[in-house]
């Protein structure tokens, strides 16, 4: 167990930990009692014993502190009577304080001279008893590992433990409840169980500062949540491994504590026994006929101890009950064991599957055999097509190593590095790639080596590797031109997918200038980026004339990648139907196969679109088909999850917004990218103006709007329109002006369809009277056949709204109804709720709006307390201390206030709140 000293608490056991501390405070007011932490050895009872410790030193009771009193019993000592009671007694006089200590001491002696062998233990117990009778310091007693007591401690100790409510004694004992222990009977218990995985990937993250995330939930995943287990095997790793920048092995590196845990009796296992778990490890399909065949020849008890201790079978496969023991008998066998068991199945699969059989006969080999070598790399391709990823990498890999020839190894080699980066394994594609330094090999290999390297460093980290790619290129531009296009190529490509566009444009000069000697493939690669970058900066033209040049030249689906960037070209430039197709041919045609590096990137793609063209509910269905297909792991390569920040706002699902921001913010932390950064800000803005939370909005949209202002094209970061409304919704005009100012520059320049919806809806915004009335009138009608669904429920929203203030309230309720079939129409069910609330107020202040206080009758109990308290100038977490609700409470209630009531600021919503008279009640969470 590790203490996370950068919040001051023991990971995974606040809860434990509290319950401690109760009987620590009870202490403080006298009063006494016991606890006992059980556990499996590793699980941390001796850390939280000491977190206790460690929290109560210091602690005052009355006039006087707590002593504390710590011993370990050791097991070396548990044939000694009264070894333990000793220990104990010697601690708790040597914790009190000097005047206590000398009044006590003698009556301690006065027991310990009487602990013969023939002392009773209850006699001994009662004058212990009698001994905590005089005793007037509060003092806490803990003891380590109270199972390796002797028998008549254990008794002596158990008994007074349970009568010590009345004296100012607290006592907490760890122990083993397997272990017969009559210290323990009878007494309250706190078992400590497994981790979460949550709290056990931070605590390997916390004792190791390199370990990635992704490693960390492997690790949890397949050596479960005991503490001193985790530890010991992320300690065992190698620090690329650690990192996630070489692949965990098949096998868990051997630990002695993992062992002594889950399988300690392993050493006294017979020989049929091991087999029988080693067959059942190595199994690759997890069939159980297969693996009895195997141990036919074995008899019958060994086959079912097999199924009863280690094995839980389900319709014909099985698993291992727990995982890691398949690691721990795999490392403790032999060679000639291991190869036993890939033989006998590879027998015994002949005939039934011919992968099996040529994988167990691959693990049984154990020098070159360039048969099977060729089989399976054969065997890998066919895996390949048939989209199994993960078997096929495995299937290459163990080609490589029976490859005997030098030149056919390397090829392998590459291949098996393209299969795992085409499975989305970029970890092991760059370990492969990196092979070259430790082969003797020819410069061509050993170059396209490197540029594996460079395009798997690329999916796995997010941030191009200049060195690597600026090093090969300038080194071959000479001597094979076409290889250093490519680099610069790759390096291009990965600053535009970041948005570093200027980066990009650098690198793509470099390619540029290297054309004329290039090859076709190279050639059609280098337009297809340069379209791309255009789009990002906004160059339509020039984006449009790349990408139809590179359809000229050949079959859009000729393959994925060019099929990806042709689909992200057109929907920069809104052409949104010719890009869904494109992309549905990836995702739902599954054209290039079940590649999650493939089909994941194009769902991702697919649902940054679908926001943008306002289908919020197949851009939902895209993000749960990319999170369900690239699994828990949060990978920087496809942003759509912050996106949906925006997009679950919208749709009125506030729970899966805020989940979708805690993942970003988790995303900035790992990666802390520039854009990531941006994209963060714009949404969680976006997020909070729809909730109408404009005190938080406005930092985040101020920030976002910075970001933005760096790029030529305004909808590449979206927030300058919502900063906009921020601003006029606060009432501040002024600035809302001067970014309105800036956004008809930019916007003139790059006149997409959303930019001049948008810029129309701002410019009605910031107007006034009458004139803002004419200028929504225009929003209205500009781009309705073009512009996201989304967009115009805004628009027409704020058209209602201003309507309302104005007076004009049946005008308002027209447009306020058609925000509410649009957004509907959409899923933007938020945008309805907001619609359905301003034409509520519509029709609830038309018959009262002589009166002030009319406003404030239109809101629950609830929402008028919170508002009679920002009256006084309250802020929100001091407004939901004083009602014992939340923050997120008094903020869902504060939006649904300002909705109400029309109100742009706290102030206006204070003026409003002086007349209010109702009755005050509580908020309901």
């Amino acid at each position: 167990m590790v203490v996370d000293d950068r919040r001051g608490r023991i990971i995974g056991r606040d809860h434990e930990m509290q319950m401690l501390l109760v009987l620590v405070q009870a202490l403080t007011a006298g009063q006494g009692g016991s606890m006992v932490i059980a556990g499996p050895a590793g699980s941390g009872k001796s850390t939280l014993l000491a977190a206790v410790v460690a929290e109560t030193q210091g602690t005052v009771a009355g006039e006087r502190p707590v002593s504390v009193a710590s011993v370990t019993a050791a097991e070396s000592e548990r044939e000694w009577p009264y070894a333990g009671l000793h220990l104990v007694l010697s601690g708790l006089i040597g914790a009190l304080e000097p005047g206590d200590q000398k009044r006590l001491t003698p009556h301690v002696e006065e027991i310990l001279a009487g602990l013969g062998d023939d002392a009773s233990p209850y006699d001994v117990a009662m004058r212990v008893q009698t001994l905590l009778g005089l005793t007037e310091t509060p003092i806490l007693v803990t003891v380590d590992n109270a199972h390796f007591f002797d028998l008549r401690s254990q008794e002596v100790l158990g008994f007074v433990a349970r009568r010590l409510r009345p004296w100012p004694v607290a006592l907490m004992l760890t122990g083993n409840p397997s272990a017969p222990a009559p210290v323990l009977d009878g007494l309250p218990m706190l078992r400590l169980g497994e981790l979460e995985q949550e709290d056990a990937i931070d605590l390997v993250r916390t004792r190791y500062d390199d370990v990635a995330v992704n490693v960390a939930a492997d690790l949890s995943r397949r050596v479960g949540g005991n503490p001193r287990a985790l530890l010991d095997v992320a300690g065992e790793l190698a620090p690329e491994q650690r990192r996630g920048q070489v692949p965990l092995d098949r096998y868990l590196p051997a630990s002695q504590v993992l062992r002594e845990l889950l399988i300690p009796d392993l050493g006294e296992l017979d020989d049929d026994q091991r087999f029988a778990l080693l067959v059942a490890t190595v199994s690759e399909d997890h069939k159980l006929a297969p693996v009895l065949s195997a141990l036919a020849e074995h008899d019958d008890d060994v086959v079912e101890w097999l199924l009863r201790e280690h094995v839980e079978v389900s319709d014909g496969t099985f698993r291992l009950r727990t995982p890691a023991v398949g690691s721990i008998v795999w490392r403790a066998a032999s060679l000639n064991e291991r190869v036993r068991a890939h033989t006998r199945l590879a027998e015994v699969y002949r005939g039934l599957d011919a992968d099996q059989v040529l994988w167990h006969q691959a693990r049984a080999c154990v020098e070159h055999d360039d048969e099977l070598a060729t089989a399976l790399q054969q065997a890998a391709r066919e895996l390949l097509g048939r989209g199994e990823f993960q078997l096929s990498v495995r299937f290459a890999q163990e080609s490589v190593r029976l490859t005997s020839s030098p030149d056919e190894r390397i090829q392998r080699l590459l291949l098996s590095g393209e299969f795992a980066l085409f499975a989305g394994r970029a970890s092991e594609a760059v370990h492969i790639a990196r092979e070259r330094s430790r082969m003797d090999m020819p410069p061509a290999s050993s170059t396209e080596l490197a540029l594996l390297e460079a395009r798997a460093r690329l999916a796995r980290e997010g941030h191009v590797p200049t060195d690597l790619i600026e090093g090969q290129a300038e080194a071959l531009a000479a001597t094979d031109p076409d290889r250093a296009a490519q680099f610069w190529i790759v390096g291009a490509a990965g600053f535009a997918d970041s948005m570093e566009v200027g980066e990009a444009v650098k690198y793509l000069a470099q390619a540029k200038s290297l054309l004329p000697e290039v090859s076709d493939s190279t050639r059609g690669t280098y337009r297809r980026i340069a379209a791309w970058t255009a789009s990002l900066s906004g160059d339509w033209d020039r984006a449009r004339e790349l990408i139809e040049a590179d359809s000229s030249a050949g079959n859009v689906f000729a393959d994925a990648d060019r099929c990806v960037r042709h689909a992200g070209v057109l929907a920069r430039l809104e052409r949104y139907d010719e890009a869904r197709r494109l992309y549905h041919v990836i995702t739902e045609q599954r054209r290039f196969g079940d590649s999650p590096a493939v089909v994941g990137y194009a769902y991702s793609a697919l649902g940054v679109m679908e926001i943008r063209a306002g289908r919020l509910i197949a851009a939902k269905e895209a993000a749960e088909a990319w999170q369900q297909l690239i699994g828990p792991t949060v990978p920087h390569r496809g942003k759509i999850q912050v996106y949906m920040i925006r997009a679950y706002a919208l749709m009125g699902d506030l729970t899966a917004a805020r989940r979708c921001l805690d993942l970003a913010r988790l995303v900035v932390r790992q990666r802390g990218d520039w854009w990531t950064r941006a994209l963060v800000q714009a949404e969680s803005g976006a997020m909070y103006l729809q909730v109408n939370q404009l005190d938080d909005a406005m930092p985040a949209l101020e920030r976002a709007r910075d970001y933005a202002l760096t790029y030529d094209d305004p909808s590449v970061l979206a927030s300058e329109p919502d900063f906009i409304e921020a601003c006029a919704r606060l009432g501040d005009l002024e600035r809302a002006r001067a970014a309105l100012a800036a956004f008809e520059i930019r916007a003139s320049r790059v006149p997409t369809v959303w930019a001049q919806h948008t810029l129309a809806r701002c410019r009605a915004l910031v107007a006034e009277g009458d004139e803002s009335v004419k200028l929504f009138s225009e929003a209205s009608k500009s781009w309705v056949e073009s512009v996201s669904p989304v967009e115009l429920a805004r628009t027409q929203l704020c058209y209602g709204e201003r309507l309302r203030r104005l007076g004009r309230r049946s005008e308002a309720a027209e447009w306020l109804r058609r925000a509410v079939v649009l957004a509907g129409e959409v899923g933007a069910m938020g945008l309805a709720e907001r619609a359905e609330e301003e034409l509520g107020s519509g029709r609830s202040a038309a018959a009262v709006e002589s009166s002030s206080r009319a406003d404030t009758g239109l809101l629950t109990e609830a929402e008028q307390r919170i508002v009679r308290l920002v009256a006084t100038g309250r802020r929100n977490r001091e407004i939901a201390a004083e009602l014992y609700v939340s923050v997120r409470t008094v903020e869902t209630h504060l939006g649904r206030v300002f909705r109400k009531l029309g109100v742009r600021s706290r102030a206006e919503l204070a003026s409003l709140a002086a007349v209010a008279k109702s009755p005050p009640s509580t908020p309901e969470e």
